[in-house]
């Protein structure tokens, strides 16, 4: 582990940190220094800063003689600094907080120059970010023994009204316990389990969020679900894969649908999309199976996994961009071309799909088919590729829009005006050229157009 000792005292690596030294004590704060002392390098972490010993305005001007500074987090001590060439960083006073109101959606917030750091840092959620490296003289300010824990790999909570005070920072120690592999302190999880039911007092926007980290940045976002579903967590978040907890599957499938589905999650690219769509790939197949014929089966449990997907991304508040794509590639994830599909057939299955979407498609049934042991899935994955390509090269139209005439040589081919029946015509064009591309000229559609117009 990194000691803060590889700063050099007394000297700031920025013009503008070197300044403010002069005037106070400037700090790098919370998961910041949690990252350096985990190893990281101080250019490739977040960087927040903590200013103690200097009024609120006073550094707003100093700053500003060295940057950008948006003073969008004013009422909660906090500048938003963008040096020349760099990220934005957050500069902070010390300061405390609580949650108030209903759905903890608003916080009393008190900031002060002159509150020591202590106070500061025991405010904050877990031991391991709740330390402070000064910058001037590279002492390590730790007063709940962060770094401590941070060597034996704990997740530990300041005090035991942390969770009451903001329930999301439940959320916050599952993700974190999962993207740094650490185990959970028996009181911190006690205390977990006892306030977990206040999840559903945080609105759905940071919960998202909390999410979000959980399933991009986690090697093995499985960490999380399960430790979500042991402690009686999950249940207020994502009630519908808790519930698949136990359903078991037929021959195809070692694990009940829960373990399969966090396998695939973790099995799929550290994607937003995609590790959606791998954790809710099955969702609908507790409400699908049916036994026939003394075999368990799930037909169509794709279709039901779809709604289901965009019925939990939609009571999330997730963009509808993201969810019509997770709910896309759910609804044809069990896709299936085998040789005896003609080019026209492959066509129209990348229509339906989405030619955008291919390759997310053959990540999803990889993440899945990995999952369950199904090695042969890769073999399988690169023969697909290749019918793709060769199909995608073929110079076809994979929408309206790539037909060689539009509705206005329609409508003056056959003399009429603007109307859902030039829709249509346009329609049975696109039919043709999916089955035939070599239609797709601007003289044979016109005369494909006018053996329309006779048929009438």
């Amino acid at each position: 582990m990194n000691s803060p000792a590889t700063f050099e005292p007394g000297r700031g690596r920025y013009a503008w940190e070197r300044h403010l030294l002069e005037v106070c004590d400037l700090y790098l704060v919370g998961g910041t220094v949690r990252e350096i002392l985990r190893g990281a390098g101080v250019d490739s972490v977040d960087e927040d800063y903590l200013a103690s010993g200097i009024e609120y305005d006073d550094i707003v001007s100093r700053l500003e003689r060295f940057g950008s500074v948006n003073l969008v987090g004013k009422s909660f001590g906090v500048i938003k600094f963008t040096p020349p060439s760099r990220p934005t960083v957050d500069v902070s006073l010390p300061r405390t907080e609580f949650s108030t109101g209903v759905g903890h959606r608003d916080f009393s917030v008190r900031f002060d120059p002159r509150l020591p750091v202590e106070k500061d840092l025991e405010r904050r959620d877990f031991t391991v970010n709740s330390m402070a490296l000064h910058l001037g003289t590279g002492i390590l300010v730790d007063p709940l023994g962060g770094r401590g824990d941070l060597e034996k790999r704990l997740l530990r909570v300041n005090r035991e009204d942390s969770f009451l005070e903001d329930p999301l920072r439940i959320l916050r120690g599952v993700q974190l316990m999962a993207r740094l592999d650490f185990a959970v302190e028996e009181k911190t999880r006690a205390d977990m389990r006892r306030d977990g039911a206040l999840l559903e007092s945080v609105s759905a926007e940071r919960v998202r969020d909390e999410l979000n980290k959980l399933l991009e940045l986690a090697a093995k976002p499985s960490r999380g679900f399960v430790f979500m579903h042991e402690e009686g967590i999950l249940t207020y978040i994502l009630p519908e894969l808790d519930a698949t907890f136990g359903e078991e599957q037929n021959e195809f499938h070692p694990d009940d649908v829960f373990m399969h589905s966090l396998k695939s999650c973790d099995r799929a690219r550290p994607e937003l999309h995609l590790r959606w769509s791998a954790l809710l790939h099955d969702i609908g197949k507790k409400e699908m199976k049916r036994v026939v014929d003394g075999r368990t089966v799930f037909y169509r449990h794709e279709e039901a996994s779809a709604r289901d997907a965009d019925a939990i991304l939609e009571r999330l508040r997730y963009p509808r961009e993201l969810r019509k794509k997770v709910v896309t590639l759910i609804a044809h994830h069990m896709f299936n071309i085998t040789t005896d599909w003609s080019d026209a057939a492959v066509r129209r299955f990348i229509v339906r799909a989405g030619r955008e979407n291919l390759d997310d498609l053959l990540a999803l049934r990889e993440a899945d088919g990995l999952s369950r042991g199904d090695d042969a899935v890769i073999a399988q994955n690169a023969a697909l590729r290749a019918r793709f390509e060769h199909v995608l090269a073929s110079d076809a139209a994979f929408k309206i829009n790539d037909l060689a005439i539009g509705g206005a040589e329609i409508m003056q081919a056959l003399g009429i005006g603007e109307g859902p029946e030039v829709g249509r015509i346009l329609q049975k064009l696109f039919e043709a050229v999916l089955e035939n591309p070599e239609e797709n000229t601007r003289e044979k559609l016109i005369l494909l157009v006018s053996r329309l117009k006779e048929k009438k």
